[in-house]
Order: structure tokens, then sequence, then C-alpha cells
């Protein structure tokens, strides 16, 4: 068991290695149990005499480690002596392995420096976490501590390759089995000791290795590359999301609220609503002479007789003329201007509302808003469609009776609108126009709201892929049913 004093490290002793004779040294005396010689690695025990003998013989370790044996540090506002070096890696897989720091404080015992393709995690237990013994796992594939949940997302049995360093136990001889939970940037860990059946509770949590190399005077370059997301590593993308939609929420309110006022402040006001005829157009005047037809018979034809018949003929023809379509078989009405109009304070969005009552038909008229004061023009096409029917026994329609043409920034003063209508058939008789001021413009509502959501969107898009590539390494990802569809 770990030496504790409220106050400083105990002195450091040394021994000397039985199998080479070089001196180790070990930093809490009084605690230890076992060493391993960094030299040639010999596992020592110590007898009932308090003298160190070898156990066992182990594998040179595979990594030179990052903080030598030794060394001291104040990490999260807490002393700490390096004292050991463990290599380990998984029982069933072999390519999973990973480095631990056994670190020291005089204090609270022992905590540990977990590495894992560059990714650290700070772990310590109920010594430096009492609630820890709170813990307990809950649902499948969940763990509660302080009432939070954390994910499983690794099961395994570790298994140690190699180590240096001295230990308050035989660790040669631990058997574990092990349970590990993520919430980033926390990892909580259930271990069982298969031999004890005693059950134990560990708390990490993510640290960047510019902390640790501050901590102990290290220099940052000593410090292995990342490989892809740790386990427990935060995600700076979901920190931008929440942040985001923080942001975003408090100006899509903002934006409303200005909305509303301005709406209040300027309501909608109809400056314009009526019917207007449509009407085709006069045939020009006839300069073709035309052959006078005479009228024969048993009774005598008079002057007057055939001048009235002739009349009546030619009348007839200037109607059907007036009436025929041109080249492209559509009917040309009359232009017609609106009465004038004004707008007393602007700019304003304005809305010209164009109706008729069509039937398997269409309209199409050119819209042209003057302003009377120095010929501004705003022009532009609109067509209004509609048709129906039935098709093997079901009803269809498409289009409509009326449409809507927006200007968003038309300045005060008075205005006429001018509108040249042309439709497929002659039947078409009436347009109606309607012009309201101050209309709510929705659609660049809409757009504005989009906007606001779409950094959100993309961090939320971004914090997910994050996720996902994180649970990639694990057997137990939530995201794997997505995955597989």
């Amino acid at each position: 068991m770990a030496t504790l004093n409220p106050k400083a490290f105990p002195f450091s002793d040394s021994i000397t290695c039985p199998n080479c004779h070089k001196p180790i040294t070990l930093y809490d005396h009084i605690g230890c149990e076992a060493a391993a010689c960094a030299s040639c690695y010999s596992y020592l025990l110590f007898g009932t005499d308090g003298k160190p003998y070898v156990k066992d013989r182990l594998v040179s370790i595979q990594n030179k480690p990052v903080l030598p044996i030794g060394t001291e540090g104040v990490l999260r506002d807490v002393e700490y002596k390096v004292i050991a070096y463990i290599e380990k890696k998984e029982a069933a897989y072999n390519q999973y392995q990973w480095r631990e720091y056994m670190l020291y404080n005089y204090a609270k015992g022992y905590a540990f420096l977990a590495e894992y393709d560059g990714h650290w995690t700070l772990i310590a237990g109920k010594t430096f976490h009492p609630d820890l013994e709170k813990s307990k796992k809950s649902y499948e594939n969940t763990a509660l501590y302080q009432e939070l949940e954390f994910n499983l997302f690794n099961s395994y049995r570790p298994v140690i390759h190699s180590f240096i360093g001295e230990f308050d136990w035989d660790i040669r001889e631990e058997r574990i089995k092990a349970h590990e939970y993520i919430r980033p940037p926390f990892l909580l860990t259930w271990e069982q000791n298969l031999r004890t059946q005693q059950e134990d509770w560990y708390l990490g949590e993510y640290i960047e290795e510019q902390e640790i190399a501050a901590a102990f005077k290290i220099p940052l370059g000593n410090f292995p590359s990342k490989i892809g997301i740790g386990a427990n590593q935060p995600s700076k993308h979901r920190a931008r999301w929440n942040g985001s939609l923080t942001i975003s929420g408090i100006a899509i309110v903002v934006f409303l609220l200005i909305q509303l006022f301005v709406a209040w402040q300027r309501p909608e006001t109809v400056l314009l609503e009526h019917t207007f005829s449509l009407d085709l157009p006069p045939r020009p005047a006839d300069t073709v002479k035309r052959k006078s037809v005479m009228v024969t018979g048993d009774h005598k034809t008079t002057d007057s007789a055939a001048t009235a018949i002739n009349n009546i003929l030619q009348d007839s023809a200037k109607a059907i003329d007036a009436i025929s379509p041109d080249s492209a078989g559509n009917f040309e009405f009359k232009s017609f201007k609106t009465p004038t109009f004004s707008i007393e304070n602007g700019p304003v969005p304005l809305e010209i509302e164009l109706s008729s009552q069509i039937d398997n038909n269409w309209l199409s008229t050119t819209v042209e808003l003057v302003s009377e004061k120095d010929n501004q023009t705003w022009s532009l096409t609109k067509d209004i469609e509609y048709y129906h029917g039935v098709e093997d026994g079901e009803s269809w329609s498409e289009g409509g009776i009326q449409e809507t043409v927006l200007l968003s920034e038309v300045p005060p003063g008075k205005y006429h609108i001018n509108m040249y209508p042309y439709s497929g058939s002659r039947l078409v008789n009436s347009l109606d126009v309607k012009v309201t001021e101050s209309v709510t413009l929705w659609r660049n509502i809409l757009v504005t709201l989009l906007l606001l959501c779409l950094y959100p969107l993309y961090c939320w898009y971004r914090a997910r892929r994050f996720e996902v590539n994180r649970w990639m390494n694990s057997d137990f990802s939530p995201y794997q049913k997505d995955d597989d569809e």
C-alpha cells in the first residue's frame, strides 16, 4: 500500500538488483512490494526479511518512456512523482497496445497517465474521487456516476507486456477484467480482479500532451503523434455545435422580434383593388376595295337595298378579322393603365396580386410599375395558368388562377401600372389587380432563418461524423445499425 503523508514525498532509497547488481531507486521504499530492474528486467519481490529476490524475468520494454522514472511535476494542482512505466495490450487483440505511467502523490496515493495512439488520459481511483464507490452499472451497456450516464465503449482483459519501476502489489499475479464507459472527455472504468473478485471503479479525463509537458517539464517533441480519435477525446465540433445553437437561437429570436416590430410600425395597406375588362384591339382600317354585291330576282332591286347588304357583309368581315389570333395562335388584348396610387412612406415592399377566372387556359401579362415623378419603371412578366381534368377516373389539376409580383424596395411617390395582357383564348374577359404595400416578405424571412441555421447544421454534421469515427473503434457503437443500413 502506498505510503501516505500529508506534507511531502518520503525519502527515496536504493537497493541492489540481485541479478545484475545494478542500483534500483525506490521512491516509496516502505510501501514497495515489487520492483522491476530497468537494466536486466528482473522482476523482484521482497521476502519476509525485507530483501529483494528475483521471481521472474521480463521482456524488455518496447518504447522509451516519455516520462522518465523519478520525474516530478504538478498536474492539475497535485504534486506527482513518476514511479513506474507499464506496457499493456488486450488479451484478445495484440494490435491494441497502450502505455501507463504510475504517478505517486504523497497525500492521495496513486494515479495513472494512460497513453494510446498519442491520446492521454489522467486516471485515478477512490482516493482522488471518493464518490466513485457510488458508481454502478445501469442498463445494458451503460454505467452511472454522479447520476450521469456513461456508454460502454470497450470490454477486455488487459495483459501486461513489460514494465519498469516499483509497485505496492504483485503486479505479475493480477488478472483483470475491465469495462470502459465514456462520456467525453471522461472515462469511467470498472475493473474486476478475477482472483479475488474485488471490483474497483476509476475515473479518467482526457488531457492534452501540452499540459503534461508543461507539468513535468518534458519537451513537447518527445510525445508521440496522435492517431485517429481517442475513446474519450472531446469533440471540438460538438462544442462548436452547442455554441452555435445558442448564438443562432438568440439571433433568430432577435430577428423575429424585429420583424414583428416592423410589421406593427408599418402594417399592410391595400393601395389599389380593381377588376379590369380585357378587350381585343380594333381591326386596322381596311384600305382594300370590296366588290359590290347585287341582288337580282323577280323583283326590282333598289340601290339602297344593295348598299345595306354590302355594309352588313363588310361589318361581319371586320368582326371576324378583329378576333383572329396572331401568328402564334394567341390573342393580344388592349393594354391598359391603372389609376394612380401613392406610397407615403418608403421604401416599402410592394405586392401586386393578379387573378383571372381562367379555365383550362392561360393568361400572361407584362406588368410595368411606373413612377409618375421621374418615369422610373419596374417591369416583368407573369403567367397565370390553370388546367384540370379527369384521367383514369381520378381528378387532377395544376396551376392556379392567381399569381403575385413582389418588389422589395419601392421608394415613396405616386405610381400607376401599365398592363399588357395576352392569352391563348379570346374568352378571357377580365383581370383583377390588387396592390398592397408593406407586405411581409416571407421568402426573405425563410431564407434568413435558413442561413441562420446553416452553421449549426454544419457543426452538427461534423460532430456526428466525429462521433461515428470515434465509435468505429468500439464493438458497442450506437451508430453500427446506421452504418449497416
